[in-house]
């Protein structure tokens, strides 16, 4: 697993859930307060309310200060992943899908997984509602990316969450 992987992994499973979509990758949830928290400070600065002024200052310093600290937890969340440097191994069978890595080995029955997400680029395999691994096309080794879909298509039906 590589740094590239692992963050585009992090960001995938983050716009799964619809709160962290809204906090990390929704540009306007950070830039529309701060717009109108600047619009408010020249309103209360020409209204000789300096002090108001300055507060919101204050405010609007810890809302950059806020996007500042996610991302960078964000980064150190990434830094601690046990398996970085590590390959895994995903295989699907009439079973189920079968994962080889270096912390061991796993299967996991068809009718336990939740509806994946499929992306023009790879498909999000969903175990539960915080457990998912990545497969991007460019990592296949043998097979096709209709080879994964079309497993997933097949025996993943009955989970009320909707296909990308």
């Amino acid at each position: 697993m590589t740094d590239e992987y692992i963050a585009e992994a992090q960001r995938l499973s983050i716009a799964q859930n619809k709160t962290l979509k809204f906090i990390y990758q929704t540009w306007w949830a950070w830039w529309l307060p701060r717009i109108a928290i600047l619009v408010l400070m020249i309103v209360l600065y020409l209204n000789n309310l300096e002090s108001a002024a300055a507060l919101f200052g204050v405010f609007l310093f810890f809302s950059f200060a806020g996007e500042w600290f996610g991302r960078r937890n964000l980064a150190k969340a990434r830094k601690k992943v046990r398996t970085k440097g590590t390959a895994a191994t995903v295989s699907m069978s009439d079973q189920g899908v079968d994962i080889e890595s270096a912390n061991g080995n796993s299967h996991l029955k068809w009718s336990a997984m939740l509806q994946p997400v499929i992306y023009a680029d790879g498909a999000l395999i969903k175990f539960s509602r915080l457990a998912m691994i990545w497969l991007p096309d460019q990592a296949l080794i043998d097979g096709s990316p209709a080879d994964v879909r079309n497993p997933l298509a097949e025996n993943v039906t009955d989970s009320p969450h909707i296909n990308r």
